[in-house]
Formats: C-alpha cells, structure tokens, sequence
C-alpha cells in the first residue's frame, strides 16, 4: 500500500530512547527517519527527606515517562517506601510507563493530554485537606499546581529529573542527507533547542521548514519563536496523534498537487 508518507524525510527530536515506536511507525509507512534528541535527560535523585512525603500523598501525578523512569529508580533504592497513594498520569505513555512498573490503576487525563484535562476528572475535583504530590523534571508549568491549591490540595514537587542542551549541532545534511520535509516538535524546550543547536548556515532553514507541533500551544509558541512554515498541529504529543497530524499535512499536499 502506497503512502502519502513514502520518501519524506522526518526530523524527530524527542530525547534518547523515545522515538523508536515513533520511528518504526513511520519506516513502515515508507519515510525516511532522522533523529536529533534536542533535550537530554538527566535523572537527579531526589533526597530521602523528599522522597519519603510520597507516603503522605493523596494522589501522586506523574507528567512525564521521565517522571516515571527517575522516581521508580529512586524508589528501588528504598524498598521500605511505599507508593500507596492513588497515582494519576497526564498521559497515556505515562500511564503505560507506570503500568510496566506494576502499577495497574492509573487516574489518566482525557484528549489532549495536557493539566487541563487532568483537572477535569472527578477525582481530583473536591482537594480540601488532602496531599497531592506531582512528579516531573526541574521546572515546569505551574498551571496544574495552582489549580490544585486552588481546589484546597497541599501540593508538592518531587523533581526527579532535568532537561539539558543536547551540547551537539544539528545539521540537517548530516542527519538527513538533505532538508527534512517535516519536523516533529512535542514541547516548546524542544523548539528553544533546535534554534540554539542548529549549523548557523541552516538556521533559515530550520525556520522555514514544515513544522508538526504536538498541540496548540506549542504551536503558538513555535510561531514566537520565528518558526514560519506551521503546517500541522496535532491532537497531542502522543505517537498516535503525531502521526495523524504528518499523514493530514502531506494528504492535503497530494490533493493540491
């Protein structure tokens, strides 16, 4: 079967070990991948005084799979604390992520899988009194924490991660042997990124070339930033909706041509 996909050039740019299903995906729909990581994941061990307020939490959120990776390899290090709280995920890699940790019940988010969706579900609706501890990387939007105070939570951060520079260049002839025809974009630290990364002699380059924003607001963003060939936003920044939104952009070229 022939796709609309066949012989395009895509630039994915999640960090290590989070493209492959992506980019198998795509291979199989005819596409030739290139990968730049254009954040690099750090894991930073939370101290025990931390770690041990997960005991007291209502509800533990979870805003990434790094969350998950770094707070489960803290916690191996203390068999003695338990994750007994009820545990809730932005997403549905999350909530698989946690899964595959051997948690069964995961409170996830709606479509599309940002704090404003999580926040609409029953669960975290009536907060008086209660603990609620949210696990991420160093940073972050506040948007979820203020809306859960709001709601009567005593919120914590447990940050069990950082995002770095990925301290490389990018060049687009080294990775893809020629211009991308599309760029997949899943935050707005990855869109900074490209722009500081990038061989300055591609730089207009990279501003012009098609961008796959992984929602609206990083879309928004992205136009900020200079980026001047918008041309698709997807649903979410899950595998799914990603792929969805390249399949659309390039239907909608074939139906012109």
């Amino acid at each position: 079967m022939s796709s609309v996909l066949s012989g395009r050039r895509i630039l994915l740019t999640r960090p290590e070990g989070q493209v492959e299903p992506l980019a198998a995906r795509l291979c199989g729909q005819g596409a030739k991948v290139g990968h730049f990581p254009a954040i690099k994941i750090e894991l930073t061990p939370p101290n025990l005084e931390d770690l041990k307020l997960i005991e007291q939490a209502t509800y533990v959120v979870f805003a990434s799979i790094n969350a998950v990776r770094g707070l489960m390899e803290a916690l191996s290090k203390y068999p003695d604390i338990c994750l007994a709280a009820e545990i809730a995920a932005i997403g549905p890699a999350t909530a698989e992520a946690l899964r595959q940790a051997g948690h069964e019940h995961v409170i996830v988010a709606r479509p599309p899988y940002n704090s404003e969706a999580l926040l609409s579900t029953p669960h975290l609706r009536d907060l008086e009194h209660r603990k609620v501890m949210i696990v991420r990387g160093q940073s972050g939007r506040e948007k979820l924490a203020e809306e859960l105070r709001n709601r009567g939570a005593e919120v914590h951060y447990l940050e069990v991660y950082r995002r770095d520079p990925p301290g490389r260049t990018l060049s687009f002839k080294e990775i893809l042997d020629g211009l991308p025809d599309a760029i997949c974009v899943t935050s707005v630290e990855i869109a900074e990124n490209l722009q500081k990364c990038i061989a300055p002699e591609e730089k207009d380059d990279l501003l012009n070339c098609v961008l796959i924003a992984g929602n609206g607001r990083i879309a928004a963003a992205c136009c900020n930033l200079g980026y001047t060939a918008l041309h698709g936003i997807a649903d979410n920044p899950g595998d799914d909706a990603m792929l969805k939104a390249l399949n659309t952009r390039f239907s909608s070229e074939s139906s012109i041509s």
